[in-house]
């Protein structure tokens, strides 16, 4: 190969990198608006009337039009969106392309917008992978060459709606690209700073700020920690069992609830609006601090000072996330695991203070950090992500220890982990051979 097809061929990953870069962060950048957008008319009605009818309303409404925006114009548009990138990988025909972008966009946005308790994190990543493969498209790839930028595109998108580079790149590495040569571990990670960089500058401009804007840079959190106090291992080990055990079963509960509304036979714009109803009315329930998800509700569990209050917020985020997953709302679950890990890190902190008037502060982070890598058997993904939401290096440890417990007790009682599970499903769907229309 002479040197100027060696250049010719660089210039081509390098053009095939920032056009990822650069599509799939405009992408993420309007859908933070829209989310921002959706969500800022929620709050404004909820402050002006009874949050008791505002919350389920605006649910109802949300679940019936992103239902809708599914059921009549892109079926592949919905649940997490992991799962079909994780089929389209595998080779399935799972469509990927801007059809699909554009309808998970929308009908994620107006759920999260709503109040339906999915994270936008799953859609970015469903969302980045389909415009990675146009942007492959265009410059010419090869099929192959197609396939790697949706696993590249993929993690770009994770790491743009947090901000979060090290945590969409290994995800990439952890969960799509298991068995990746050098050169395309290289790309993923070209990819992934390209596409923050560009979020970045998108981010700064002079608009609206999008919701992505605010969650991304700091997660304030008055820790004080300074150094890992060995004093404080015995309980985040505890917190590491406890989530590894309830991670396993709400994997069960998100698995039992969806065999129900299969059998409920119900399109997506009949069911989402049920969910919206319900998870309106639990959350409700909750103090007014938690209708906002900027910051992933962590600010609203800072301001938790009894256990009563911690058991309520894990009780409703863990059920009503629960339900939202298992009825294929348009979002993902990686950011509602870390809530609900945060809530149970927050409700042993609390038990913890009412027992013995000492806790660690870091158990909020070690709880989300461990719930998460539970759920996904990714140990890298959960302690860099629930890091670069810390942006505290005295975290890291004791983030490490709890989420590595927790993989460990989950493998107990589980070897696949939840997108495994749904994977499996849904290739039992593609096998099994469709019914003739009546």
């Amino acid at each position: 190969m002479t040197l100027t097809t060696k250049l010719h061929r660089l210039l081509q990953l390098v053009l095939l990198v920032n056009l990822i870069g650069i599509a799939v962060a405009l992408a993420i950048w309007l859908y933070g608006h829209e989310i921002g957008l959706v969500n800022g008319v929620r709050l404004q009605l909820a402050a002006l009337m009874p949050r008791a009818l505002v919350l389920p309303v605006l649910g109802l409404l949300g679940g019936a039009v992103a239902g809708g925006l599914i059921t009549f114009l892109e079926p592949a548009a919905k649940g997490s969106g992991i799962v079909q990138v994780m089929l389209f990988l595998r080779g399935w025909p799972i469509p990927m392309g801007w059809r699909v972008a554009i309808v998970k966009l929308l009908a994620s946005g107006i759920a999260i917008g709503s109040g339906i308790p999915v994270g936008p994190e799953g859609p970015s990543i469903q969302i980045g992978a389909s415009v990675a493969r146009e942007s492959a498209r265009l410059t010419g790839a090869e099929h192959h060459h197609q396939r790697v930028a949706v696993a590249i595109g993929s993690g770009a998108g994770l790491g743009a709606v947090f901000h979060a580079p090290l945590g969409g790149l290994a995800y990439t590495l952890e969960e799509l690209l298991k068995h990746a040569d050098g050169r395309t571990n290289a790309l993923a990670v070209a990819a992934t700073f390209a596409t923050i960089a560009w979020t970045r500058l998108l981010a700064n401009l002079p608009t609206l700020h999008p919701i992505l804007h605010n969650l991304a840079p700091i997660v304030d959190y008055p820790s004080r920690v300074n150094e890992f106090r060995l004093v404080d291992l015995p309980l985040l080990l505890l917190l590491g069992a406890l989530a590894g055990v309830l991670a396993m079963l709400y994997q069960r509960w998100i698995q039992a609830l969806r065999r129900r509304f299969i059998r409920w036979r119900l399109p997506s714009w009949q069911l989402l609006p049920l969910v919206g109803v319900a998870v309106g009315a639990g959350w409700s329930l909750l103090p007014s601090a938690f209708d906002n998800p900027d910051g992933l509700y962590f600010d609203a569990l800072l301001g938790i000072d009894t256990a009563p209050r911690a058991l309520l917020a894990l009780a409703v985020q863990a059920a009503a996330t629960a339900v939202a997953v298992a009825a294929e709302a348009p979002g993902g679950f990686l950011a509602p695991a870390l809530v609900v890990g945060a809530s149970l890190g927050t409700l042993l902190q609390q038990v913890s203070l009412a027992l013995v008037h000492d806790a660690p502060a870091s158990l909020l982070f070690a709880g989300a950090a461990a719930f998460l890598g539970a759920l996904t058997r990714t140990p890298l993904t959960a302690i860099l992500l629930t890091f670069e939401l810390s942006k505290n290096y005295a975290l890291l440890l004791p983030i490490g220890f709890c989420a590595l417990t927790a993989i460990a007790v989950a493998d107990l009682f589980e070897r696949e982990t939840i997108f495994e599970l749904l994977r499996e499903e849904a290739e039992r769907e593609l096998l099994e051979p469709r019914r003739p229309e009546p």
